[in-house]
C-alpha cells in the first residue's frame, strides 16, 4: 500500500532555511512542503488554513517566539505536529518546548536524513528528540508548564504585546501590528508588567532576552 504523503509546513524566519529544508525535502517521495512562514505572528493563521500534518518550526522567530507559536498551535491546531528545528542545545529551552506540546526536538546542525525521520516520527504521533537532546529532559517535564513561573501566568495576547515591546515597537506599532486600539495596548502592557512585577522597559526587554524570547543581535 502506498504510503500518506505528509504535508509540511516551514516556520523560520531566514529565507534560506526554508529554502534549503524545502530542497531537501523534495528529495523525499513521502513529505511535501504546503506552507511557510518567517513571522510568528501569521504561523497559527496559515497552518489553520493550510492543516497541514507537521510544522517545522524554529524558536528564534519575530512578532511572537516560537515557544510561543508552538502553545498556540498545541491548543488550536489539533491534528498538526509541531517540530522544533532550532540553534538552541539548552536543556531550559527542550522543556519548555516540550512542555509547550513540541513533538520532536531537532538542533539545526544536524544531518539531512535525521530531518526526514524526525518529520515521520511526529507525523505518525511519536515524540522524537534529535542526537544531542539528552532524553533526561523528559524528567524534567511538568504537567502544563512550571506553574510558579510568572510567564505562565500571561495570555496569548499579553505575551504578543511583550515580544513586540522588547523588539523595539511603540504602543502606536503594536496596535498596527496587532490590529488593536493603542489604548487596549496599553491596557495588555500594564497587565503583563503587573504580573511579572517588571515596573520600566529596560527591565522587560532584559526579562525578553533572558528567556530567549527575542536574541540579541
Amino acid at each position: 500500500m502506498e504510503a500518506k504523503t505528509i504535508n509540511l509546513f516551514l516556520a523560520d524566519d531566514h529565507t534560506l532555511v526554508r529554502q534549503g529544508i524545502a530542497a531537501l525535502i523534495t528529495k523525499e517521495p513521502d513529505i511535501r512542503v504546503v506552507g511557510e512562514c518567517g513571522d510568528g505572528l501569521k504561523v497559527l493563521p496559515d497552518v489553520l488554513a493550510i492543516k497541514p500534518d507537521v510544522v517545522v518550526l524554529d524558536l528564534a522567530m519575530p512578532g511572537l517566539n516560537g515557544l510561543d507559536v508552538c502553545r498556540q498551535l498545541t491548543k488550536k491546531a489539533k491534528g498538526t505536529a509541531v517540530l522544533v528545528l532550532t540553534m538552541h542545545a539548552e536543556e531550559e529551552f527542550i522543556v519548555r518546548a516540550l512542555e509547550n506540546g513540541a513533538s520532536g526536538y531537532l538542533l539545526k546542525e544536524a544531518a539531512a536524513d535525521q530531518l526526514a525521520e524526525a518529520v515521520r516520527t511526529v507525523a505518525r504521533g511519536d515524540l522524537y528528540l534529535g542526537p544531542g537532546v539528552p532524553r533526561s529532559v523528559l524528567g524534567r517535564l511538568t504537567a502544563g508548564g512550571n506553574k510558579t513561573d510568572p510567564y505562565n501566568r500571561l495570555t496569548t495576547r499579553e505575551r504578543e504585546v511583550l515580544q513586540l515591546i522588547a523588539e523595539g515597537k511603540t504602543n502606536r506599532d503594536i496596535a498596527e501590528v496587532l490590529k488593536l486600539s493603542v489604548k487596549t495596548v496599553d491596557t495588555h502592557r500594564a497587565h503583563l508588567m503587573r504580573k511579572l512585577s517588571i515596573h520600566d522597559q529596560t527591565t522587560l526587554v532584559k526579562f525578553a532576552i533572558r528567556r530567549g524570547i527575542v536574541q540579541v543581535k
